[in-house]
């Protein structure tokens, strides 16, 4: 896997006695959240240490081989005090605007081949509940069209729907891409889980098609849906309104300096989307 270079301050890499050990130095790549990352001088694998001990080194192996990548996963490890996820180095970069088109098809492929495993409903007790927490963080904002997007689909039943395996963290950081080869990988799947593959395509659409146009980036995104009737379009419709008053919420309480940026970029890019589609 190829991650973004570490920022400045981060040149000296801890000392990891038995993971140095094993894999030889390791340099840091780079930082998130919730884990770092470090390459191998000999650059055939990156170990992910996590910042918690909540076992997502290991939570992120089964949601990998789950999502059959078993090949990228070489170990899952406590030592020198760290929980470590250790993968096979993958030849790429983030996924770039400009790298979109081309990694569009292996793109299709991966995340439809994610969505064929079902098991039993989606819990829609959880939207209810994103909801209320929605409206009353943001309720000082001109946001009813958005609400309205996913309660009336919601009051109607048309969001009862097979729960499918989902990564739910599609943003373009989470894609790899290998420009010589065409090759995508998808990363980062601690928050992966069963839900409604609508949901987890509006949160393709939010994180990373829309670096692209308006226009570009729903005609991409359509083309993912796996049908195209108008009761899966309504559905559609509802996930991106959801997904992003989430965006509007979590920065509003994790970067609240952003909001209003975020809001003045989102909230027009969501209307746009939800204009086209059927109510």
């Amino acid at each position: 896997m190829t991650l973004r270079p570490a920022s400045t301050g981060e040149s000296a890499a801890p000392r990891f006695p038995n993971l140095e050990a094993r894999f030889g130095p390791l340099t840091p790549m780079d930082s998130g959240m919730q884990s770092r990352v470090y390459a191998t001088q000999d650059g055939q694998v990156v170990v992910k240490v996590f910042r918690n001990h909540q076992g997502h080194h290991r939570l992120e192996a089964d949601n990998m081989r789950r999502a059959g990548m078993t090949q990228w996963v070489v170990d899952a490890v406590e030592a020198d005090g760290v929980e470590a996820l250790i993968l096979r180095r993958f030849p790429g970069r983030p996924l770039r605007t400009t790298d979109i088109p081309a990694a569009l098809p292996a793109l299709r492929r991966i995340v439809g081949t994610l969505h064929q495993e079902t098991r039993g409903h989606v819990d829609l007790r959880r939207v209810q509940e994103r909801l209320r927490r929605f409206r009353s963080a943001l309720a000082a904002y001109p946001l009813e069209d958005l609400f309205e997007a996913v309660e009336l689909p919601l009051e109607r039943g048309e969001l009862i729907q097979p729960a499918a395996f989902c990564h739910l963290d599609l943003w373009h950081d989470n894609i790899l891409f290998a420009p010589q080869r065409g090759e995508v990988l998808v990363i980062d799947w601690t928050k992966a889980a069963w839900d409604d593959p609508l949901r987890d395509l509006a949160l393709l659409k939010t994180g990373t098609l829309d670096l692209l146009g308006a226009d570009e980036s729903l005609q991409a995104a359509l083309s993912f849906l796996p049908e195209s009737d108008t009761a899966t379009l309504r559905r559609y419709r509802a996930y991106l309104a959801l997904t992003t008053l989430h965006d509007l919420y979590w920065f509003l309480m994790n970067e609240p300096y952003e909001f209003e940026g975020e809001r003045a970029r989102k909230v027009p890019r969501a209307r746009h989307a939800l204009a086209r589609l059927p109510r």
